[in-house]
């Protein structure tokens, strides 16, 4: 016993934790980044595993009481809408936000890089070789001329440029200070040769953006003008909503919006009409009652699902999160979030914390030293001292 005794005190758990917390987030990155979902046995092992590595960090974390009674009210929120809409993606969400304490954000970052660049690798390069299943088919583009399009491996060619498209995305977010043209041009050749193989529409056109808001943060030095960031996400859960109350397939920029976005507002628009909205958290069984499709927008899945009631706090808290770091001068991970806020209108996906990392910023408000630890990452790069695990 005495010895046991010895080795848990000389053992350094909070080391061990962080380093736990690292390859429960690694474990999960990369099976998101391979496709995997909950119907497949390597899924479940590995969130299994990933499940493990984050309870370790749990137990060797010290909080202090004010964490505590936050930490409580997340797992009470989580659980309650796990439990009726048979969802676990906020779950999971808020358990890995609860998990960051003492974690360098650009750590996580530079995981997400090198495991995506690992996977993007083996599945375009396996997929021209046979290895996988290069995934050809047709599709109709804007003229309704049917294209070839490849999915790489992947269940959808859609799938398989948001894997290129958040490699790239996490590349220019690494490299942001070192951004010129040739930085542009690269990615953007990246970007739209993918394009052109899997004919995502919805990922060019994000992309295009990202690189408009990040000329936008270079260009424009007046702090105030920067503060359009913040209001990316209100903005978003706005437009989304009108569309889809006000949804008339006889208008016809609305009915070209829709077709755009391939029918999405017409999903949402039914569904709505269909169940409408309620104050707090509903079974998913309702919505498959009267199945339209997926509701693939980020912002009114979580108010059809959940409820006004969550979906205003939640909305809430990112733009509080936003607003701290406005007043943090940390642009540009507001650009980021801003770049993800539009594809919220268009996918799920954005609720991620895998697939998304930059919606983990909203750690901030729970650990006040998570926004310290970039703040310190920004003065390193003023001063030339740039490393690529830094967290700015």
């Amino acid at each position: 016993m005495d010895q046991i005794r010895k080795w848990i005190q000389e053992n350094d758990w909070k080391s061990i934790g962080i380093i736990a917390y690292y390859g429960y987030f690694a474990t999960n990155v990369l099976v998101k980044a391979f496709g995997y979902d909950s119907s497949d046995q390597i899924y479940k092992f590995f969130m299994l595993s990933g499940i493990i590595l984050l309870g370790i960090k749990f137990i060797t974390t010290r909080y202090t009481l004010r964490e505590v009674v936050i930490i409580a009210l997340l797992l009470g929120a989580g659980m309650f809408i796990w439990v009726m809409t048979k969802k676990a993606t906020l779950l999971f969400l808020f358990l890995t936000i609860i998990g960051m304490k003492d974690v360098q954000f650009g750590k996580l970052i530079g995981i997400s890089v090198w495991i995506r660049l690992f996977v993007a690798a083996v599945m375009v390069i396996g997929s021209v070789y046979g290895v996988y299943d290069i995934g050809y088919k047709t599709t109709p583009n804007a003229q309704y001329v049917e294209v070839p399009v490849y999915s790489f491996g992947f269940n959808e060619p859609n799938t398989a440029y948001l894997t290129i498209f958040l490699l790239l995305i996490l590349l220019v977010y690494s490299y942001y200070e070192k951004l010129n043209g040739w930085w542009f041009i690269c990615t953007f050749a990246a970007a739209f040769l993918f394009y052109e193989l899997t004919f995502c529409r919805t990922g060019i056109l994000v992309f295009i953006f990202a690189w408009v808001l990040i000329a936008y943060d270079k260009l424009i030095k007046n702090k105030y003008a920067k503060f359009i960031f913040v209001l990316s996400v209100p903005v978003g859960a706005l437009f989304s909503f009108v569309m889809m109350v006000f949804f008339d397939n006889e208008n016809s920029v609305m009915k070209m919006i829709d077709r755009y976005v391939s029918g999405r507002v017409h999903i949402m628009g039914e569904y709505y009409q269909d169940q409408g909205l309620a104050l707090l958290p509903r079974n998913q069984e309702l919505f498959y009652a009267s199945y339209h499709g997926l509701i693939d927008n980020s912002y009114m899945h979580i108010l059809l699902y959940c409820g006004w009631i969550f979906a205003l706090v939640f909305f809430a808290v990112i733009v509080l999160a936003m607003v701290k770091l406005y007043q943090a001068g940390c642009y540009k991970e507001l650009v980021m979030l801003s770049v993800f806020s539009l594809y919220a209108i268009m996918e799920q996906f954005v609720l991620n914390g895998f697939m998304n990392p930059f919606i983990l910023l909203v750690g901030i408000l729970l650990y006040p030293n998570l926004l310290n630890q970039i703040k310190e990452g920004k003065k390193e790069e003023k001063h030339g001292k740039i490393s690529y695990s830094s967290n700015s």
